[in-house]
């Protein structure tokens, strides 16, 4: 992608170095002071496209001081670009509404012969020109297609000259001087407002932050999608999400969102970097487990060899919102019925476990304590009447 704006930006930078000493000869050549305006606003553009290659070749670069890049580099041409084209305006405007007024060429027929090859010229390569950083989303190209554009409308402006001296059309010149400066003016006026902002890490890219987000909430371990934003820099763009997970280690979190990463990047392939957070899911109710021998009411004995397990989510006032019964899947294994049982509590996120602990071993207590999930003594329990 680079190297294609780059590649761009020379072939401009070439033709309008070209075409400006074409009207500069001719210029001359006719006596045509237009032309010769015309010429000096063509090499005040093959500065800014020289500006804007710089800025385009230098972009990527990475150092330890600016790790992510120099893209702004090319919004910041592409601002010092628009300003140069709102003066290029100014000047044409200047040019005509002076006091001298227009000086008539001294082969007019010839000079608007040599106008309408210069424009036509013009024409294709802006149109190509647009295409082009419409598809590789580039600040920087889009700020010499406006400088084209002003390039056209100067040349409008000195056939429209011409053509009122030929015909002697009154104010023809002047009415084209302000409808081409106006739309030179609006489009400068955006390539300046779209460099403003990313320089000020405005939030943009509207559409990839709505395709990001629609991917992001399609996953089905992600529960919810905290934040999302995007800013762009150049014509790079630079993602940071939070996420809810719901992964059962932080091994597994962490391969999920390199995962997401490298999936974000395919499906938006303009991002240049992707950092996610991820954060456990979380809720406003509390998931508590009760252990029960074979008849559900009393109370376990031991924690591995429960029979029935009991999953009752209470609401922050203390209302059991919901209840389900579950067989310890665990009940009949051979060896490590707790570790087992412990490793379910995690994977289902549960807050406190309930059972009698008679000899139940004290590293088993503390490692719940440890995972964060509260012991309480049914026997105690159901003597404070909890629900």
């Amino acid at each position: 992608m680079e190297l294609q704006k780059r590649r761009w930006m020379v072939a401009s930078t070439l033709l309008n170095t070209l075409l400006a000493g074409a009207k500069l000869g001719w210029g001359i050549l006719s006596g045509s002071t237009v032309v010769l305006a015309d010429a000096i606003h063509s090499l005040s553009d093959v500065i800014g496209a020289l500006l804007v290659y710089g800025a385009v070749r230098v972009a990527p670069h990475r150092s330890a001081r600016f790790p992510l890049g120099l893209y702004k580099l090319e919004d910041m041409a592409a601002v010092m670009g628009g300003m140069g084209v709102l003066f290029a305006g100014y000047e044409i405007l200047r040019s005509v509404f002076s006091d001298k007024g227009v000086a008539a060429p001294s082969i007019p027929v010839a000079t608007l012969g040599f106008m309408v090859i210069v424009l036509l010229v013009q024409g294709l390569f802006y149109y190509l020109e647009k295409r082009a950083a419409q598809a590789l989303h580039s600040p920087g190209l889009n700020s010499d297609v406006i400088n084209w554009l002003g390039d056209l409308g100067a040349g409008l402006v000195v056939m429209a000259g011409i053509s009122g001296h030929l015909l002697g059309v009154p104010f023809a010149q002047e009415a084209a001087v302000i409808t081409i400066t106006g739309l030179i003016f609006y489009s400068a006026y955006e390539v300046i407002r779209d460099g403003l902002l990313s320089l000020l890490d405005a939030s943009t890219a509207d559409e990839e932050l709505e395709q990001a987000r629609k991917y992001l909430e399609s996953l089905p371990l992600v529960d919810r999608v905290q934040s999302l934003r995007i800013r762009r820099a150049g014509s790079a763009l630079f993602l940071s999400a939070t996420l809810e997970l719901e992964p059962q280690s932080f091994s597994q979190a962490h391969r999920m969102v390199d995962e997401i990463s490298d999936e974000l990047k395919r499906e938006i392939p303009r991002l240049e970097s992707v950092t996610i957070h991820y954060e456990p899911v979380t809720s406003d109710r509390q998931r508590r487990l009760s252990l029960f021998e074979a008849d559900r009411k009393t109370p376990a004995s031991a924690f591995g060899r429960a029979h029935w397990l009991r999953l009752d989510e209470i609401s922050e006032q203390g209302n059991i919102k919901s209840q389900q019964w579950f067989i310890n899947p665990y009940r009949e294994d051979e060896h490590g019925k707790a570790m087992k049982l412990t490793g379910w509590l995690v994977r289902n996120r549960i807050d406190e476990v309930r059972f009698e602990p008679k000899g139940t071993p004290a590293p088993l207590i503390e490692l719940l304590a440890i995972l964060g999930i509260q012991v309480d003594k049914m026997n105690e329990s159901l003597q404070r009447n909890d629900p």
